[in-house]
Order: structure tokens, then sequence, then C-alpha cells
């Protein structure tokens, strides 16, 4: 049974084998393996339970109820860079776009040669990554659910001499409804909250949403437990106390949460915290003569990796008029003609594999309600690569028959002709004057054979605390140049083994 703050009527106490901090495509996982294989297993979750029937695919009150902040998360730096981040059951995994990759062998093979992660190879990983994506239902679509957004960058790559294909998803009998970044109203997605939970529930798995971690008990260099509160999700404030004492921790919280909350709990690491990675990532918008209506279909349907060795990856995506809208220039009568022009907008992005690393910050204290700290200052190349994804996009989007094209860029912000495309590709532009969002944070617990160079061993533990470990998005050594869900899961199904190993020798 899933509990909520609505359940908790005192304070509550649980004895168990492994207490998860986190209900993510890290925490759900480890929930699911250990409860199926027999071990006790309690999870908390700071956000909220929501199901399908209480989702209406507005973006206002999505941000609000399922993402932390509001959605208003960010980085520091030149430019402030927003990262939007679930906090629900499910995680991120509840509100992404349901974009499935495998990790890359490539950065594979950089983790073995940089870090001493031997075991980290695609002979070892395979098993894992198949489970993962039965558990979870990887697909590809066909391109009548992609919607004509996809048809449109297709058709501009295949005058271009380029390659767009259909991205793969975590989705079962997909109509194609749009909104997936405020809860799938179908249950189509498999998110983490219709998979991985309800599979940990049927296993005994207990599960406590609206619950905040508060501290990890320490004692004699090992885990003894968990300090947490539940939380009235009207008011954010911590109410009944709750005490997990439990034999393994498992800290899930994500790239952005979980070193802040280790450093609260008094870890040291050097590493905890530091390097930061996050795609940066930039959207283009083209004004069609035809109608798009890329609100038809799913909101993520296709790519393009024609430019990888270049750092830069494309993805489709679509946007609520709401939020694009606001982001579009333009005011008064200009504006309102563009908002009249929506059903005439197609839109993709592009993201960076970046080379540059920021830093999360201890914050504020999680009995304080916690929250985010960071800083990343994107370099110069990374922001070039972003300009260049940019205008690689404008001279897609003008073969494919576009009128203009919004990028984005202070400096240049309207695209008229193919031709403005390739002076985009030629102007000095610097970092500050590029509207950038994140969605992939990354490597801020990072995964390593040896303390002095990470923060967890190649199984998930911490060097510092016997018994405590992490399985999220902060154990990815580096940045992947894909979405990172699929390859979360994967490395905590393979921390999983780890702990059951751990829990069998105990």
């Amino acid at each position: 049974m899933i509990k909520t703050y609505r359940d908790y009527t005192g304070d509550i106490q649980e004895t168990c084998d492994v207490c998860v901090i986190g209900s993510g495509p890290g925490g759900g996982v480890i929930a699911k393996e250990v409860a199926e294989r027999g071990f006790d297993a309690v999870l908390l979750e700071e956000g909220g339970h929501f199901t399908v029937n209480e989702w209406d695919g507005r973006p206002f009150r999505g941000l609000i109820d399922m993402y932390r902040s509001g959605g208003s998360t960010g980085t520091l730096g030149n430019p402030f860079i927003s990262l939007t981040l679930g906090k629900c059951i499910g995680g991120t995994s509840t509100v992404n776009s349901a974009t499935c990759f495998r990790t890359p062998g490539g950065v594979l093979k950089k983790w073995r040669e940089e870090l001493g992660l031997e075991n980290m190879t695609e002979k070892t990983l395979d098993p894992y990554f198949e489970r993962v994506e039965k558990i979870v239902n990887v697909t590809e679509l066909p391109w009548d659910v992609l919607g004509n957004n996809a048809n449109i960058v297709k058709r501009g790559c295949d005058k271009l001499g380029l390659t767009c294909r259909p991205l793969k998803h975590n989705v079962k009998d997909c109509k194609g409804c749009g909104p997936c970044q405020f809860g799938c109203q179908e249950n189509a997605k498999q998110s983490v909250n219709v998979t991985y939970i309800p599979l940990a529930d049927s296993y005994g798995a207990r599960i406590y949403a609206n619950c905040r971690a508060e501290r990890i008990v320490i004692k004699n260099g090992a885990v003894r437990g968990v300090e947490a509160a539940a939380v009235d999700p009207k008011t954010n404030r911590n109410s009944f106390r709750m005490t997990v004492t439990s034999k393994i921790v498992v800290t899930s919280c994500g790239a952005m949460i979980t070193p802040s909350f280790l450093k609260w709990s008094g870890l040291k690491n050097r590493h905890l915290g530091r390097h930061l990675q996050i795609h940066p990532a930039g959207r283009v918008v083209a004004l069609m003569d035809e109608t798009v209506e890329g609100w038809k279909g799913v909101s993520q349907g296709a790519y393009i990796d024609d430019f990888e060795n270049e750092g830069i990856m494309m993805e489709g995506i679509m946007v609520h008029p709401s939020l694009l809208l606001a982001a579009l220039p333009g005011v008064g009568r200009e504006h309102k003609g563009m908002a009249l022009k929506y059903n005439n907008l197609a839109v993709f992005g592009v993201m960076v594999h970046d080379e540059t690393e920021g830093r999360v910050l201890k914050g504020r204290s999680p009995k304080r309600g916690g929250g985010v700290m960071a800083t990343y200052f994107i370099r110069k190349t990374d922001s070039d690569k972003l300009k260049r994804g940019i205008a690689y996009l404008a001279k897609i989007f003008f073969a494919a028959g576009a009128k203009r094209v919004y990028t984005s860029i202070s400096k240049m912000p309207v695209l008229y002709t193919p031709e403005d495309a390739v002076r985009l590709m030629k102007l000095r532009v610097r970092p500050n004057q590029i509207e950038t969002m994140a969605f992939h944070p990354l490597g801020t617990c990072r995964m390593a054979a040896d303390p002095k160079q990470g923060v967890v061993d190649r199984y998930g533990e911490s060097f510092e605390v016997k018994n405590l470990y992490v399985a999220d998005g902060s154990v990815i050594p580096s940045s992947l140049g894909v979405n990172p869900q699929i390859t979360i899961m994967t490395l905590s199904n393979y921390v999983a083994d780890g702990i059951c190993a751990r829990l069998g020798s105990m």
C-alpha cells in the first residue's frame, strides 16, 4: 500500500532491511528489486502520489503538484539555467518525455579508462538493460503517433541528406495525446510510478509519500537508519516524525538533492556535489505555412544524431501554448498574432554533450525544507556547440519550408532565410545570450574505483560510510550525450544486486 499524508495520524517508527529515499528511476528500481528477493524494504518519497484521475494535462497545476519548486529549479551561473525536477511518486520519470537510450559504448569506455570502472562494459550491463527495458516496455512508435512536428523535421532532414529517426519510448498503447511532462493521462507511459512502484508494493515494500528524509543516522562508520518527517503538501511544512531503523540506506534523491542531503548527514568526500553535468539545451521554433498541430502526437517523437561527433544531439519537443508563447519574442499585437498561429508552429530541441562541470552546494537543511543550490558556469566550447546546434536546426526547418525561425539567441532571435542560419553559425555569441535550459543533471556522487576520484565504489556503496548506497543520476560518472533514465535504471538494478548480496551475508 502507498501511504500519503492523509493516512498519517501520528509519529511513525519502522524497522527494515533497506530504507530507500526517493521513488524515481533509481529508488523505484531498488525498492522493487530488493523486495522481490524477499528483503524488507521501506521507501520514502518527499512528493505526493498522483493517479491518472488527478491529471488533467494543465501545465501550471502539474508544475505545482509534481515538480520541485514548481518547476523553477536551476543553476546559478552565466546564464542561469533552468532545470526541471520531478517531486512525486515515480520521480522525474513521471513527468519526462519517456525517451529511452542505452548508455553509449564510448561513454562506458571513458569510465573504464578514466575512473577504473572495469565492470562498466556492454557485456556486463546488457542483461540489466534487457531486464529494465522489458519491465518498462521500451518500444519504437510508428510515425503516425509521433505527430506532424516530427514529420516536418524529417522532411527537412531528407532534403539535406540527414537522418531523422523515431525515438524509443517506454510506453504501452500510446495514443500520442501530448502532455507527457504533466503526467500521462492514459497511463500509457510506463514510468516508474506505473511499473516499478506497483511491483515493489506487490512484493511487500512499504511506501510512504509526502515523507521528507532529514538525515541518515550513522554510528561507528555505518548506517543505522533514517530520520524523516511527514510533509503537509499544502504548506510544505514538516509535521509527524518518522524514524526508520535499517541495515542499509539507499539515497535516490537525484543528482541535485542527494549530494546536499549527504552533506547534511555528515559526509565529507571532496567529490561530493562536484562534477555536475546537465546536457545544456536550447529550443528552436519554426513558423510554417501549413497546419502543424504539434500538440497531436508524443511530445518528443524523433531525433537527429548526425552531429553526434560534435557533441550535439537534436530531439523533438512540443510545448504547451501557455509555456511556449511566453518564451517567444514580441509584445502587443505582434505577440497576439504569434499566439493565433500556434497551430502553425513546429518545435525541436538541441542538447549538448557537455564538458563543463558545475557544483551542488550544501544548501538549506532538509529540516527546513531543503532546496537546491548549485552553480554551473557554462564553458564557451559548450555554448558554441549549442549555438551550432540551433543553426543546424534552423537550416533543417528552412529546408522543410519554414517562413521564420525563432532561435532563443538574443543576438539574432529571428531568422528569415537559410542565409540567416549561415550567418548565425559564424556569429560570435556569448553564453548569456542563449536562453538555456537543462533536464539531465548527473555526476554529483560519481562512481569510481578509488575514493580519490569519486563518492561511491563500483557497486554504488559510499567510500565513507558502510552500508550506505547511492542509486540515481548522481552516480553516473559523466555526461552521456543522450537521455539518462534507462542508464539510471540499469545502474540501479546493478547496485541492487550488490545490496542483496550484502544483505545475504549479514
